[in-house]
């Protein structure tokens, strides 16, 4: 159907986003994790009182969000699926292949800065950085304009309170998440270190 198509940005936009819920369905997983309980573990204890030994409150939120995300998330997956169908319909018809050849190189930056520390309750903890992470874009930082570190804080200096979009590289997987520089309970407005990556050693 014509009125359905998708374009190339708009199946790129429904990947994004499925690797965004993705991300934040595993941050509420750990959540989970870090009180001991899964999604069906009683929150009572066996008088029926709210047990003592768990955040009952946290808990629950995070189930109700792993679920709702998890319902977007299969959404999103439908999207993507429907949307990669049309354009290699479109592709039949004429349209070209291009931009289905695009989806898979889009994203595929090459890392500028490895995360070597991530402090707890700190915003790049907040946005579910961890260490060990390499780094393809912090706002509008890439490896094609990344000079040194200083880069970084220029950028972070600038968009204080202003959510930054970063891409990582993990276990060979790309992340998209997003990151607010503020100030917190340590120093500086991120909380993490990062160092130049090594050719040799980390790409």
């Amino acid at each position: 159907m014509e009125g359905n198509n998708f374009t190339r940005e708009e199946v790129l936009s429904f990947m994004k986003e499925k690797e965004k819920l993705e991300e934040e369905i595993k941050c509420l997983s750990e959540v989970l994790k870090s009180q001991g309980v899964g999604m069906e573990d009683s929150l009572v204890d066996q008088e029926g009182y709210p047990r003592g030994d768990i955040d009952v409150y946290q808990v629950r939120h995070a189930r109700h969000d792993i679920r709702t995300k998890s319902n977007d998330l299969k959404a999103c997956m439908a999207k993507i699926e429907t949307g990669l169908h049309n354009l290699h319909a479109q592709a039949r018809e004429g349209a070209g292949i291009e931009g289905i050849q695009k989806l898979a190189v889009e994203e595929k930056l090459e890392p500028f800065a490895r995360v070597l520390v991530v402090t707890a309750g700190s915003p790049a903890d907040e946005a579910c950085i961890k260490s060990g992470d390499l780094i393809s874009r912090l706002g509008s930082v890439n490896a094609s304009n990344f000079t040194s570190l200083k880069s970084i804080a220029e950028v972070v200096e600038h968009s204080q309170n202003r959510p930054l979009s970063v891409t990582v590289i993990r276990d060979g997987v790309t992340l998209h998440l997003k990151l607010t520089p503020k100030p917190w309970a340590g120093q500086g407005l991120l909380g993490f270190k990062l160092r130049p990556v090594s050719i040799d050693a980390d790409r």
